[in-house]
């Protein structure tokens, strides 16, 4: 095979351009200073604009996908026509916690969308870093969730007769511990596996609250609230905690938030 002469190629690439290139006139020249000195002047008089904090938040909202919102609402319709449907039947006491962990279900793929994008890097280096991107999209994606468990728990309350705040406990261990997992898991899993195993997660606690409640029906009676008000407790301080750890790795850049990146840039 001949080798190439690659000073001798790139000679030749710059002739070649050089011959294609065109002087602009004096004119033309002079007219283009003008306006760049007119823009420039325009820049320098305008108001500097500053995306605030609670801007940014509100501006992550279009980088959720539409058809997380739909989901959601989809799993609410679902919930309070079960509730319509089923009454005050056994059923409807476990569907509620079923519904509020899959209602989490429907936001990992937008929280995990950076590290499918590959922009994790690109994120750690900009002024709204990784760490102030992943805390609006908590803010963004929580209240979305906890919108979605208040309207079913509203709904199921109303339809069946059973006190909101029975509803509540049945509803927020499931809820607390399927958006912990998935944080635990945002932290630790690399980025190919992520989210499959944050559907896992999810699906593992479906499947305990369901045997939970088959093996031990009277745990939705009166006498069970003070465990599920401590089940839900604990579950909320493992999601604290969990929140508190993937900010704090996000805010510690690619070595902690993302080191399978680290490893290749180093």
């Amino acid at each position: 095979m001949v080798g190439i002469d690659e000073n001798g190629l790139e000679a030749e690439l710059m002739r070649h351009y050089a011959a294609q290139r065109e002087t602009p006139a004096a004119e033309r020249l002079y007219e283009l200073a003008c306006l760049m000195a007119k823009e420039g002047a325009r820049v320098s008089e305008a108001p500097a604009r500053r995306l605030g904090d609670a801007g940014f938040v509100a501006a992550q909202v279009r980088f959720v996908p539409p058809w997380s919102w739909g989901a959601q609402l989809v799993i609410v319709t679902l919930m309070v026509w079960s509730a319509l449907s089923c009454g005050n039947a056994t059923p409807v006491r476990w569907a509620v916690g079923l519904m509020s962990a899959a209602s989490v279900l429907v936001c990992v793929p937008p929280l995990f969308s950076s590290s499918q994008h590959g922009v994790i890097e690109l994120e750690c280096a900009c002024r709204y870093n990784a760490a102030r991107v992943l805390a609006a999209r908590l803010i963004v994606l929580g209240c979305s969730c906890a919108l979605a468990v208040a309207l079913m728990v509203a709904g199921t309350s109303v339809a069946t007769g059973i006190g909101a705040l029975s509803v509540t406990l049945w509803a927020c261990p499931p809820y607390f511990c399927s958006c912990a997992g998935t944080l635990a898991i945002l932290r630790r899993a690399r980025t190919p596996h992520a989210v499959v195993s944050s559907i896992a997660w999810i699906a593992v606690i479906c499947s305990a609250l369901l045997a939970i409640s088959i093996a031990f029906p009277g745990i939705y009676g009166p006498a069970a609230l003070a465990i599920w008000g401590l089940a839900a407790a604990a579950a909320l301080a493992w999601l604290v905690r969990e929140a508190l750890l993937a900010l704090r790795s996000a805010a510690g850049g690619l070595d902690s938030f993302a080191p399978h990146i680290a490893s290749t840039c180093n």
